[in-house]
């Protein structure tokens, strides 16, 4: 199962920092190149996109920029330490994923929100060690 993960918007901080930077550089000249670089930067981090699968034998996470996959780490049941799902925001549900080899995965916004089910279900099927938060505990309760 395929499951999409809506990236936290960086645009905002974005414009807050180029206002920021309006005020202090009074030299336009500075301005306008700092200016370039900043929207430069919003525009990559604006174009990336993450996916996340869940397949029968593994799990897979990437990182796309105009849907080409620059990060793919497909992860292994024998290479999961632990998963740990915890609640972010108000009422939003995320997990980490820990390996042993290569960086850990967090999951904080996968839409729909089944796919934390369809995680821990993986994670009974493979003997997975599963730590679930009080207040994870209490967003399952509310479901």
């Amino acid at each position: 199962m395929e499951y999409k993960i809506r990236p936290q918007s960086p645009s905002v901080m974005i414009f807050i920092f180029v206002l920021f930077m309006n005020v202090i550089v009074n030299d336009f000249g500075r301005f306008s190149s700092l200016f370039l670089i900043v929207l430069l930067v919003g525009i990559v981090l604006a174009l990336i996109r993450f996916r996340f699968s869940i397949h029968d034998d593994k799990l897979v996470y990437e990182i796309l920029i105009l849907n080409k996959t620059i990060v793919k780490q497909r992860i292994l049941p024998k290479d999961i330490n632990q998963m740990k799902f915890k609640r972010v925001g108000w009422a939003k549900k995320a997990a980490n994923i820990n390996v042993n080899k290569g960086f850990n995965v967090r999951l904080a916004v996968l839409e729909p929100t089944i796919a934390y089910d369809h995680l821990i279900e993986f994670a009974n099927k493979h003997d997975i060690t599963i730590i679930k938060t009080k207040d994870y505990l209490i967003l399952e309760r509310m479901k």
